[in-house]
């Protein structure tokens, strides 16, 4: 082999391990979608960012603004579906800010979309249905007319939702309607509950068995036969059928803790607690309330910490960028500081006595405001070293710096004994479970015991939060 023929060789083997390393604009968006669609069937969050993380970094490469922006917008779904609105806001700004220089209708229609599903999920559902009018009106000019009509009809099934938590009947009404023209499971299970709602259990079942034949005629995700087969207990409860009930939440909640759908499993145990009460089984019926109560309270917590650290990565890297952009107006924000000191300082001249005595009457606000924070911040220090030193003045003192409490639990429940008021302190100072145990020397169990025992004679339902209700 002569030389020529060597470094030709060697080139051909560079550009193949060059383009080895690095994913064609074809191939990112077939692993956007259909890796997203696998993950989130399963509910792999971490996986999903991983991926969209990676996947993003690949179009950075190829400079694919596209995939760079589906990833954005993915990752802002999973983070809206585990309670972290934050962040997800946060991905949204940085899919819009490099949509500014990209035109691309489907994109935007899903962003200001996304934005929707957000307000949503926080109860603001006015602002929810404006974002999903104004994606509808980006979405009817989106050429591909499959994507086109898959998008409506999403933005429908999320206005229904929205008009539905608003109490606006007709309107709930007119997007059934618009819904049913390609209906999925939860459609005709939403539509039961309400008819259970109102105590029209034969309709119920007549729409429950209708989103179980789409189960048949259709390619559900596995979690719809979770749905449907929840959706069945509920109504075999209203039924008064209680055993036959829990053959299906049982059946339910082994598919959904079996493919990690925690949300789903806390809707399965508040029904089997239903269940068991219905049936006086006492024992199984407090069971299922405490798994129902210690799932809801960590799992928050625990899927925002399964994605911390990637999520925390890619936002510090984004700042670190922005800041590089930053450093290119150095010069001129330095010369418009320094324009603003020279002007404040001949304004300062020329009004010096006014601003003199405004400066030592503001002084003086500000140092009777600091001093009164500073008694406030001393008096929470104190109280916190007494609950953890488990002193016996500590209810004494509590009540001192909080008096409006010990009224407030009163009312609740005038036959509160000074134990259970000294156990609400330390839930109201913001003490976990494992820290009150610690601090008065007791087992978690026994503080999990004393907690159910106090919501039931607060006579809490089990979606409202203990804490958040004392402070309330």
């Amino acid at each position: 082999m002569n030389f020529k023929s060597t470094l030709l060789l060697i080139c051909l083997l560079f550009v193949s391990v060059y383009n080895a390393q690095n994913y064609t604009a074809y191939q990112i968006d077939s692993l956007q979608s259909a890796g997203y669609k696998r993950l989130s069937s399963v509910g792999d969050y971490k996986g999903i960012v991983l991926q969209q993380l990676k996947l993003i970094e690949r179009a950075k490469v190829i400079h694919y603004d596209k995939g760079e922006i589906a990833g954005y917008l993915n990752i802002a779904i999973v983070l809206r579906v585990i309670n972290d609105s934050k962040n997800s806001f946060r991905f949204l700004e940085i899919a819009e800010k490099k949509l500014e220089n990209f035109k691309d209708n489907e994109l935007k229609s899903r962003l200001v979309f996304f934005y929707g599903t957000n307000y949503h999920s926080l109860g603001l559902d006015r602002e929810a249905i404006q974002s999903f009018n104004e994606s509808l009106e980006i979405a009817r000019k989106i050429k591909d007319s499959k994507v086109r009509e898959n998008m409506k009809y999403l933005i429908y099934d999320w206005k229904l939702s929205s008009f539905s938590n608003l109490n606006i009947i007709d309107s709930v009404y007119i997007y059934e309607r618009r819904c049913l023209k390609f209906p999925k499971p939860m459609l005709f299970i939403t539509i039961a509950k309400r008819h259970l709602k109102n105590g029209s259990i034969d309709s119920a079942d007549f729409y429950v068995r209708k989103a179980n034949d789409l189960l048949l005629t259709k390619k559900v995700p596995i979690e719809g036969k979770a749905n449907v087969l929840r959706a069945f207990g509920e109504l075999s409860i209203a039924k008064k059928e209680y055993k036959k009930a829990l053959v299906y939440l049982n059946e339910s909640l082994e598919i959904t803790e079996k493919m990690g759908f925690k949300k789903r499993n806390l809707e399965a145990y508040k029904l089997i607690t239903d269940a068991y009460r219905y049936l006086h089984n006492t024992e199984k019926e407090n069971e299922y309330l405490l798994k129902y109560s210690k799932l809801k309270d960590s799992l928050t917590n625990s899927e925002r910490n399964i994605l911390y650290i990637p999520i925390s990565k890619f936002l510090a890297n984004q700042d670190k960028d922005e800041q590089k952009n930053i450093n290119s107006l150095y010069y001129i924000i330095i010369f418009i500081s320094i324009s603003i000191c020279i002007v404040i300082f001949v304004f300062y001249k020329k009004s010096s006595i006014i601003k003199t005595q405004a400066a030592a009457k503001l002084l003086l606000e500000q140092n009777q405001n600091k001093g009164l924070q500073q008694k406030i911040n001393e008096s929470f220090a104190e109280v916190l070293k007494m609950a953890k030193n488990n002193s016996p003045q500590f209810w004494t003192r509590f009540q001192e710096v909080y008096p409006d409490f010990l009224g407030k639990m009163l009312l609740a429940n005038s036959n509160l004994k000074v134990s259970e008021l000294t156990f609400c302190a330390y839930i109201y100072l913001g003490f976990s479970t494992k820290e009150i145990a610690e601090y008065t020397f007791k087992a978690v169990k026994t503080i999990e015991n004393n907690r159910y025992n106090l919501r039931k004679k607060l006579n809490l339902s089990p979606e409202q939060d203990l804490a958040i209700w004392m402070r309330g």
